[in-house]
């Protein structure tokens, strides 16, 4: 075990996945109720990898700043897209990491976006609703190497499920197109 992370393990997995590509398919899903105000309750469903069922048994709240009629008492659904894409990609950051043998002492990531809340309030048609642009910055310390910490981000980029899933286009149905 490097950075506490059981590498055999997830090669066992891969094993299986090779072996069976029905095994590499994780189905994921949320429900949403709507609490008082601005305020939501998010319930994970349970999740499936493979043919594995795995129970989810916790919930989180939603909320949102003072300023756009919340109680700013939890994070709002921006912090969790932000925080949901950087947990992906600090997952695929320390596996990569512990595959090249590399121990971590610290990893911060940093990732900063803007929005025009115009665009969110209907202020101004020409206004993007979304973030235009994000940045994100690794900070590590630990035994490898500026150009290996720099080959492990490139991998991430291209790997981290969180990470394409807010660079590309997701096709989104409603229960009408279903």
């Amino acid at each position: 075990m490097i950075n506490n992370l059981n590498l055999k393990a997830l090669q066992d997995y891969i094993d299986l996945v090779k072996s069976n590509s029905s095994e590499a398919v994780a189905t994921f899903g949320v429900t949403a109720n709507w609490q008082d105000g601005v305020a939501t309750e998010i319930t994970p469903h349970s999740k499936k990898v493979g043919s594995k069922k795995i129970i989810t048994q916790f919930k989180y709240l939603i909320d949102e700043p003072l300023e756009l009629l919340g109680n700013d008492k939890n994070p709002n659904p921006q912090d969790y897209i932000l925080g949901g894409m950087a947990g992906c990609m600090m997952v695929g950051f320390v596996a990569g990491a512990s595959g090249k043998g590399i121990e971590l002492r610290n990893v911060q990531l940093d990732i900063i976006g803007e929005l025009d809340l115009r665009g969110f309030l209907n202020l101004d048609p020409d206004v993007n609703v979304g973030f235009e642009k994000l940045q994100f910055n690794f900070k590590v310390e630990g035994s490898g190497t500026q150009d290996q910490y720099d080959e492990i981000i490139e991998h991430v980029r291209k790997f981290s499920p969180g990470y394409q899933t807010i660079l590309n286009p997701v096709k989104i149905l409603t229960n009408k197109e279903v």
